[in-house]
């Protein structure tokens, strides 16, 4: 490692650490503060809310990576140009992409941590703070109404459900997903039903049988077919969301849905967010690193507030393209990279744009 990449890395780490500590501070106090009127009024014990704030950490922490690498970069290059580092390592012949290069591989390495954290770490961590807001604050053991329920029983049998009213005992959108010793599974399809303990009512449905090959050679529809399954749909209180779910989990769900001709938008949209949410990191890094120059005129750094509104641009940005990929108004790689692709672009453009002419 060459002097100056060691040089910026130190500029860097020191601001990264502070934002993360910091960001991740107003948040979890934002959330104590959710949570005061809990505590305060219905009784709801202290242990409980601590232990939330310990499962919500990694998906507040994964949030905090790209701002605190904003800040990070911000921070380290106002350093420099004041002290007009910048306008000496320039003059001595050192062009300003050889000194992104470390802000860049930084951003990187923040990605990579990211993406390790948000896989292996937040779907449980998710998962476990769900069950703590709805059993033990909340107090309710299973919600009324949920949806995109997935779950598997002992018989090897997967089902999926697009909605589930629990107290009207209702649900829309089944699908039965049946191994069998055959090389594919059955697949049973309804658009509605009603359940009582263990018997299911299937309305309006068909079922699929396929040969060796995988080519469809049976079909039969039904009006109306009565399902015995293995336990109550209500034992099925804990199921997971695609929140919850790490890459294999969905991909997984997905293999499932598409081979019984369910929508899998949401699931497909979800899974490729779990690599194009971390290089937000890198994205940050880029975009930060030409707006905080200070100006050939007037030498003042104005890169701070501009790339504030950069990062609310994205952020909006991303959250419409997510939306428009669960509902299937784009297609899921489009809706979970084209946010990140486009700013890369863009901050691309303005680097080199920096660099050569300015």
């Amino acid at each position: 490692m060459k002097t100056l990449d060691r040089y910026l890395f130190m500029e860097m780490i020191g601001p990264f650490m502070i934002g993360v500590v910091g960001f991740v501070l107003v948040l979890a106090v934002d959330l104590l503060f959710t949570m005061a009127d809990l505590i305060i009024n219905k009784g709801v014990p202290l242990w409980a809310v601590l232990k939330l704030l310990v499962y919500k950490l990694p998906s507040i922490m994964v949030l905090t990576f790209p701002v605190s690498t904003l800040f990070a970069t911000a921070m380290a290059l106002g350093r420099l140009s004041k002290d007009n580092e910048i306008v000496a390592l320039r003059t001595s012949g050192i062009t300003l992409f050889r000194i992104s290069v470390p802000i860049l591989i930084i951003g990187i390495a923040v990605s990579v941590a990211s993406y390790f954290t948000n896989e292996k770490l937040v779907p449980h961590a998710n998962f476990v703070s769900s069950n703590i807001i709805r059993q033990i604050i909340y107090k309710q053991p299973l919600p009324e109404v949920k949806e995109n329920i997935f779950f598997k029983d002992a018989h090897n049998r997967h089902y999926y459900a697009r909605r589930v009213d629990m107290k009207n005992k209702t649900m829309e959108n089944i699908m039965v997903y049946e191994v069998t010793d055959e090389r594919f599974p059955r697949v049973i399809l309804a658009e509605r039903a009603t359940f009582q303990g263990r018997l299911w009512d299937l309305k309006q449905g068909v079922i699929h049988k396929y040969d060796e090959k995988g080519y469809l050679n049976y079909e039969a529809a039904f009006e109306d077919m009565k399902l015995n399954v293995s336990e109550d749909l209500l034992n099925f209180s804990e199921q997971k969301t695609y929140q919850d779910m790490d890459s294999r989990e969905l991909k997984d769900t997905i293999t499932m849905l598409d081979k019984g001709g369910v929508s899998s938008h949401a699931f497909k949209t979800e899974l490729l967010l779990k690599y194009s949410i971390p290089a937000t990191c890198f994205v940050f890094a880029l975009i930060g690193i030409p707006f905080s120059l200070p100006s050939p005129r007037s030498g003042r750094t104005w890169g701070m507030i501009v790339t504030i509104v950069f990062m609310f641009t994205f952020y909006v940005f991303a959250s419409v393209f997510r939306s428009l990929g669960r509902g299937g108004l784009l297609p899921p790689a489009v809706a979970a990279f084209f946010p990140q692709f486009s700013f890369i672009l863009f901050g691309a453009a303005l680097l080199y744009w920096e660099g050569n002419f300015k």
